[in-house]
C-alpha cells in the first residue's frame, strides 16, 4: 500500500493540523507552540524520518494516536516513544492488536501461523504501555471506521479536518492492487458512505490524496467492491469452498502469490462470503464434510 510521490515534508492544512506525506499520510496537530500529537506514525523507518523532520522543527511529540494496528500506522511508534518518552493512544481492539503480536496473525491465517507468514507485514515491536481513546488531548476526536480492521479509527481536529486511515485508497492503488484487506465489508460500505458525507472538508486519507473533493475517491472504492461481489456471485453459481474462491480470485486478477498476499486475500474473501450469506444473497451449507457456497437463485433451482 505504497505512494511513490512523498517527501516526508510537513504541510499545513488549516490552523494547528498539518500532515506528513509518506507511504502513509500522518497527521500532525498542534496542541502549542511546540508540543504536538501525531496521527499515526508510518513503519519503523518512518518512524525515524518523522524524528528528525519534529527535530528540525523545534516540536516536542507529546502523542501519538494510532488509527489501527498494522505496522505501516504503528512500526515508528516504539521510536519515536523511546525518544521522546510520548504517551500512545488507541482504541481498545487496537491496543489488544498492538500488545500481541500473535493475535492479528493468527486472525489472518485462521489458527496458529505459519513460520513462512511474514509477520512485520501487519505487526511492530510490542509498546510498554497504549491508553485508551479517552486520553485523546483537547482539540482531536476520534471516530468509528470500521471494515478494514477490528476497531480502526479516524480523527476529527478542531480544525475541520478529517484524518481517515485506511477506509479508501487511491485508484492507483486500487487498480494495482484490487483486493484490499477488508474485514467487515458491510462496515466498509458504511464507513466509505460517512466519508463521502464529509465532501468539502479537508480530508486526509492514509493511502491517497488529500482532499477535499472525496467523491470521485469513495466511487473507485465502492465500485471496486462492487465489482469483487459480482465476480463472486458470478463464481458462485456453481458450488465451492472459500478456498476455491481465493485460487480463483488469484487467477483472475494474475497475482502474484505468496505467503503474505495469500492471507490477506483468502481471509479478505472469507468476509466477502460471510456478508453474502449474512444478507441473504449466497447460501452455505455442508457437503462431503466441506462448507461449500452457492448463489440463492442456483441453490433454489438445485434443492
Amino acid at each position: 500500500m505504497k505512494k511513490t510521490n512523498y517527501k516526508y515534508e510537513l504541510h499545513h492544512l488549516n490552523g494547528n493540523t498539518y500532515y506528513i506525506d509518506g507511504p502513509t499520510n500522518c497527521g500532525l496537530y498542534k496542541l502549542n507552540d511546540t508540543d504536538v500529537c501525531l496521527i499515526d506514525c508510518g513503519t519503523k523507518e518512518d518512524g525515524m524520518i518523522i524524528y528528525e523532520l519534529l527535530k528540525n522543527n523545534n516540536l516536542r511529540l507529546k502523542y501519538i494516536i494510532l488509527t489501527h494496528s498494522h505496522a505501516d500506522h504503528s512500526g515508528g511508534c516504539i521510536y519515536l516513544e523511546k525518544m521522546t518518552g510520548c504517551t500512545i493512544i488507541a482504541s481498545k481492539v487496537e491496543r489488544a492488536f498492538l500488545t500481541d503480536t500473535k493475535l492479528d496473525i493468527g486472525f489472518l491465517y485462521g489458527g496458529y501461523p505459519l513460520d513462512e507468514y511474514d509477520n512485520h507485514l501487519m505487526h511492530t515491536d510490542e509498546p510498554s504501555d497504549i491508553l485508551s481513546l479517552s486520553h485523546i488531548p483537547q482539540g482531536l476526536r476520534s471516530f468509528s471506521l470500521p471494515g478494514h480492521h477490528y476497531q480502526m479509527i479516524g480523527i476529527r481536529t478542531a480544525d475541520d479536518v478529517y484524518f481517515v486511515a485506511d477506509t479508501l485508497g487511491s485508484k492507483n492503488l486500487v487498480d494495482s492492487q484490487h483486493i484490499l484487506l477488508i474485514y467487515d465489508v458491510d462496515g466498509y460500505l458504511r464507513s466509505l458512505d460517512y466519508v463521502e458525507s464529509l465532501d468539502g472538508k479537508i480530508i486526509v486519507p492514509a493511502h491517497s490524496d488529500v482532499t477535499m473533493d472525496i467523491k470521485d475517491v469513495v466511487k473507485v472504492n465502492r465500485n471496486q467492491i462492487n465489482m469483487i461481489i459480482d465476480i463472486i456471485l458470478t463464481f458462485l453459481e456453481i458450488e465451492h469452498t472459500a478456498e476455491e474462491l481465493t485460487a480463483y480470485i488469484f487467477e483472475y486478477y494474475d497475482l502474484k502469490i505468496t505467503y503474505n498476499k495469500y492471507m490477506l486475500i483468502s481471509t479478505t474473501m472469507r468476509s466477502y462470503l460471510s456478508y453474502l450469506s449474512n444478507s441473504g444473497k449466497i447460501k452455505n451449507y455442508f457437503k462431503n464434510n466441506k462448507l461449500v457456497f452457492l448463489t440463492v437463485e442456483a441453490f433454489n433451482d438445485k434443492f
